[in-house]
């Protein structure tokens, strides 16, 4: 099984893929954050790991079509084994949300997703 990711190695990969693609498409204003990677339990002998993977972007001025753009350069970049290589990636998206981030100091419109990884 390859080394387990650390949750910030995660986090500065899907910026580093989300900021380079192309203009026409830019993210820039994309928070990137994720949850803690855990094993997943059930099989015992499961060799996956799952985490919360949240994509937020300034409520004001912010809509859904600049998470949905973000989520698949995340898709696609895990397809392309650009992310993470060594792990296939399972992204199964929940209801956007708003919310205050007083680390931010603003209320974002969040995407939480929740990543499964399975070593390639």
């Amino acid at each position: 099984m390859p080394d387990t990711p650390e949750r910030a190695e995660l986090e500065a990969a899907i910026y580093r893929q989300l900021s380079s693609q192309p203009a026409r498409e830019t993210t820039e204003a994309v928070i990137v954050k994720v949850a803690e990677l855990e094993p997943v339990t059930s099989p015992p002998d499961s060799r996956q790991l799952r985490a919360g993977l949240f994509l937020s972007v300034p409520f004001l001025g912010g809509d859904r079509t600049k998470l949905d753009q973000a989520l698949a350069r995340v898709r696609r970049g895990f397809k392309h084994n650009e992310i993470l290589p060594g792990w296939r990636a399972e992204l199964s998206e929940e209801n956007v949300y708003s919310h205050r981030d007083d680390g931010v100091g603003a209320v974002l419109l969040t995407l939480p997703v929740v990543l499964t990884l399975t070593p390639a």
